[in-house]
């Protein structure tokens, strides 16, 4: 009986050795919020107290650190499993990869290195080093392995760092070669992020972050103020012989199109606009061409009878009011576009449908000459 014990006692000093190895790993490789100040602060080159802090992305342990540490200044520092494959952040005004800059670190032989690439494409060869959007401060970007772990700390100069957050790990044991040419990411996270509340909002893992809420401003403002308010227009001048449908064709348009105007108005306020810049003028041109839609609306329920006296004034103001909307409207569009750094083909897409819709105008008031000559 004796015997059993001995063995019994020697099983159960057995069994608590290796739940405490496995816990010993377990803590070795993890990283809590609750630890800030403490297992970063001496492996950053610069002040990591009171930093903000959050888990990022659950499902590979990623844990972010930050803080606006000046004016212009912002500090992270990005925490993650060390499984010799490089981790990455990016940033991104739309929550697409393509056209991002991102940080990325890795650590062989007790050696890491931080590189900043511009991901131009989703193959190899478009990810290009050392190159990007982000203005990093000199000799503040570090990676440290410690305990099974990657901390990826740098400083970047801003005023707001955009608002999409996009991650990505390596695949393991498979570093980035001899000229930094990255192997293809294992997997993906990517979030909007509001700095000052400190939320993330998952916009998927598939990179290309979805449908933005940004996109959806931008298309409800050109298919509302850039297409169809032109359309409705070209419907009023040029196809009047066809009455009264061209007045039922004006106002069925330009009703459509002042309902989407509002709605991409309404959406556009609601944007976190972090980030980006020549904000304030997109703003100012958007009220703008609201204003001047709302007066064409109000100046319609106000129409003179065709025999007032007052009607050639109206005309004048409707005419005119209505032309100086539609090149503000578009120019806004433009001035969007670029502030979203949006993709090429939407860019290409309404400069094609604009360019067109200048030739028409262009081929209709040759004619309308003709036939007055006539």
């Amino acid at each position: 009986m004796g015997a059993t014990a001995s063995s019994s006692v020697g099983r159960l000093l057995q069994l608590l050795c290796l739940v405490g190895l496995c816990f010993a790993v377990s803590h070795q490789q993890s990283d809590s919020c609750s630890s800030d100040g403490v297992v970063v602060a001496h492996l950053v080159p610069f002040n990591s107290s009171a930093f903000r802090c959050l888990t990022v992305w659950k499902q590979e342990d990623f844990v972010l650190r930050y803080k606006n540490t000046g004016e212009n200044q912002w500090s992270f520092i990005l925490s993650a499993p060390d499984k010799g494959s490089y981790v990455a952040v990016g940033f991104s005004g739309k929550g697409l990869m393509v056209g991002s800059s991102a940080l990325v670190g890795w650590s062989s032989g007790g050696k890491g290195t931080v590189k900043q690439y511009y991901l131009a494409g989703k193959s190899d060869d478009e990810c290009f080093p050392d190159k990007g959007r982000l203005t990093l401060f000199r000799n503040k970007s570090v990676v440290v392995s410690h305990s099974g772990r990657l901390y990826l700390a740098f400083q970047i100069s801003t005023d707001r760092p955009q608002p999409y957050l996009i991650y990505a790990v390596g695949p393991e044991g498979n570093l980035p070669s001899a000229d930094f040419t990255l192997p293809m990411h294992r997997t993906m996270h990517s979030h909007y992020f509001n700095y000052t509340s400190g939320l993330a909002s998952s916009s998927g893992g598939s990179g290309n972050g979805g449908f933005p809420p940004e996109r959806k401003h931008g298309l409800l403002a050109m298919m509302g103020w850039g297409v169809l308010m032109p359309l409705g227009m070209m419907a009023a001048r040029y196809f009047r012989r066809v009455d009264p449908y061209w007045l039922y064709a004006h106002m069925a348009i330009q009703v459509v199109a002042f309902l989407g105007g509002i709605a991409a108005v309404v959406l556009g306020f609601r944007l976190n606009e972090d980030g980006l810049k020549n904000v304030d003028v997109h703003r100012a041109l958007g009220i703008a061409i609201l204003a001047m839609a709302s007066l064409q609306v109000m100046a319609f329920l106000a129409r003179p009878d065709k025999t007032s006296k007052v009607r050639r004034f109206w005309n004048w103001y409707h005419h005119n009011i209505g032309r100086a909307a539609i090149l503000l409207a578009i120019g806004n569009i433009f001035l969007g576009l670029h502030i979203a750094q949006e993709v090429s083909a939407y860019i290409v897409s309404y400069g094609v449908f604009v360019a067109v819709w200048v030739i028409a105008v262009a081929a209709f008031e040759l004619n309308r000459c003709y036939s007055d000559d006539d």
